[in-house]
């Protein structure tokens, strides 16, 4: 059976997320990020299926837009190991396009955690429709400046400079809650949100910490610049000087002109054509 989840759902959604999602987002303290996210999209859809009252598989469906149009972005899909091969996860994706569907949406949008999980969503009617590029950058030199932690008010300084950088008729939208829910995650990554103003130009980047590896990766950057090829070293030197690491891991939106990308984001549409993939579809990366 599938029923919306509701506030009293909350130990079994956490139970469930702490046995599947074991290994959690670097640095990230599991039962800690379980924790942000429910109390965080305790306003948002969420779908569970239950068996014999109990729940054992679930998603929950993120407000977005593209190109103005609202949507969804799939989350958290999880069901218990003794409960898969039971299709209730097909059942519940299927119950969030119809949703979907009834509220005239875009569609579904979301974010396979492995790459074989790409051929699962892809039996479900999602398609890829979105590329990335990871790359290292080594900067050993201390240089750079411009660099404030952002606050909780910046949020939507931080909105205008994605929408700007990111192009929003080829973008999917966030709201402000969840950057700010991202800005939160920041934090408690021992990460920061950093703003960058310098010379004209201005940026952000979502940045978490790696003690382990001595390196900082960056989820998701944007910056303002008429010359961006040749100002984008500055912004990285930069971020590297504010955590005194000497390597960043970049991601990228694909035609960046970095090497190495793959598929990211995948779409189930509900709008009559095919999504065309022109352009260079983006998903937020720090919204993953």
């Amino acid at each position: 059976m599938i029923a919306p989840v509701t506030s009293s759902d909350y130990k079994e959604l956490k139970a469930i997320w702490m046995e599947v999602f074991n290994e959690a987002d670097i640095n990230i303290d599991a039962d800690q990020y379980a924790d942000i996210f429910l109390l965080h999209h305790s306003h948002h859809s969420g779908l569970a299926y239950r068996e014999n009252g109990r729940i054992v598989s679930m998603l929950f469906l993120i407000p977005c837009y593209w190109d103005g149009a609202a949507g969804y972005y799939v989350y958290a899909c999880a069901t218990l190991p003794q409960f898969r091969g039971r299709g209730y996860m097909k059942r519940l994706l299927d119950a969030a396009f119809e949703q979907a569907q009834n509220e005239k949406a875009f569609g579904l949008v979301l974010i396979p955690a492995q790459p074989p999980l790409f051929d699962f969503y892809e039996k479900y009617g999602f398609q890829p429709f979105s590329q990335i590029a990871e790359h290292p950058f080594f900067e050993s030199e201390t240089v750079g400046n411009g660099f404030e932690c952002a606050k909780s008010d910046d949020t939507a300084t931080i909105a205008d400079l994605r929408n700007r950088f990111y192009e929003q008729h080829f973008a999917v939208q966030f709201d402000l809650s969840h950057i700010r829910h991202v800005q939160n995650r920041m934090v408690n990554a021992q990460g920061a949100t950093l703003l960058f103003e310098h010379d004209g130009k201005q940026g952000y980047a979502f940045c978490v910490r790696d003690y382990l590896n001595d390196s900082v990766s960056v989820l998701e950057w944007a910056l303002i610049s008429n010359r961006l090829q040749e100002d984008m070293p500055q912004l990285f030197k930069g971020i590297c000087r504010y955590f005194d690491v000497p390597k960043l891991l970049i991601r990228s939106r694909s035609g960046m002109g970095f090497e190495g990308e793959r598929p990211f984001g995948m779409i189930r549409s509900c709008l009559e054509k095919r999504v065309q993939m022109s352009g260079h579809f983006y998903l937020n990366l720090g919204m993953d």
